[in-house]
């Protein structure tokens, strides 16, 4: 993919915990996260093994940190969101890379959707999820039915994590946030 990937907490932090960012290196040259993002994976209540494995990806190169710098479209983007009572309920961290993802014409990669629909439909931002993530690596072959199957077991602990089988999400009609829905490309039998 040549546009940049902005990651909300929740759907990098689920590949950190099941430990597969080998996913999103074959999908995605570089993963880029905000520095409200990284504050709030790197907060106390962050498991150390999440911090732990972060830290290796900043400093091996593939996760990079974007600041908001003051007076820049993302910057300005973020106030706007902050102060405007119909957006200022909605976490640091998801406004900091929805305005990086539309200031950038980037991909947003949130699993929060309560928090992130509003922002996709309004602004048209192309959006993945962890979902998303797992069956596009299922449908290009980087994984097995039963290697996403076990890797969508694992995800089940995230109430954000759509609650239902690996088949069943594979095969239903993706609403998502979009107004109009997709099926994937074949139906699983097994």
């Amino acid at each position: 993919m040549t546009k940049p990937v902005f990651y909300d907490t929740d759907c990098l932090s689920s590949f950190l915990q099941i430990n597969r960012i080998d996913l999103l290196k074959r999908e995605y040259s570089k993963i880029i996260i905000s520095v409200q993002v990284k504050d709030e994976l790197f907060n106390k209540n962050t498991p150390e093994k999440i911090k732990n494995r972060l830290t290796s990806l900043i400093h091996e190169g593939y996760v990079e940190i974007k600041d908001l710098e003051y007076g820049s479209d993302e910057f300005n983007q973020y106030f706007t969101f902050i102060t405007d009572s119909k957006t200022e309920n909605t976490g640091k961290g998801e406004l900091s890379v929805i305005s990086l993802a539309i200031s950038n014409n980037g991909i947003l990669a949130s699993t929060n959707l309560d928090d992130v629909c509003y922002f996709v439909k309004k602004y048209n931002l192309e959006h993945v999820t962890t979902s998303k993530i797992i069956v596009t690596c299922y449908v290009k072959g980087y994984l097995t039915f039963d290697e996403a199957d076990k890797i969508w077991g694992k995800l089940l602990k995230n109430p954000k994590h759509p609650q239902m089988s690996f088949k069943d999400f594979y095969n239903k009609d993706d609403k998502m946030c979009y107004s109009h829905s997709t099926k994937y490309r074949k139906q699983i039998k097994r």
